[in-house]
């Protein structure tokens, strides 16, 4: 997928914090923000779970759908086909939230 009709803010909102369910879904998109993703803080979701992230676990989640546990994503998660380039702005702006 390749931002067709969406993007991050679709699904985890404005602030990245999350927290509302997908519409016709009872998914609830996670907190993204760079702060609650590389926390010392225990991370879980439905499956288990995982180290916390660092800016190469974000990039292979982003483009492969797999957590720092080697683990796969929720299903909901879309592959993002985007460059080195964006990936970095996109750590750079998840800095930001």
């Amino acid at each position: 997928m390749y931002v067709h009709g969406g993007s991050c803010v679709s699904c985890h909102g404005i602030s990245g914090k999350g927290g509302v369910p997908i519409m016709m879904s009872n998914v609830i998109p996670p907190d993204i923000t760079y702060e609650t993703l590389t926390s010392g803080d225990k991370h879980a979701d439905e499956h288990e779970e995982h180290p916390p992230y660092t800016d190469e676990t974000i990039k292979i989640a982003i483009r492969g759908g797999i957590d720092p546990a080697g683990e796969e994503v929720d299903y909901i998660m879309p592959k993002w086909d985007m460059s080195d380039s964006d990936l970095d702005d996109l750590i750079e702006y998840l800095k930001t939230l």
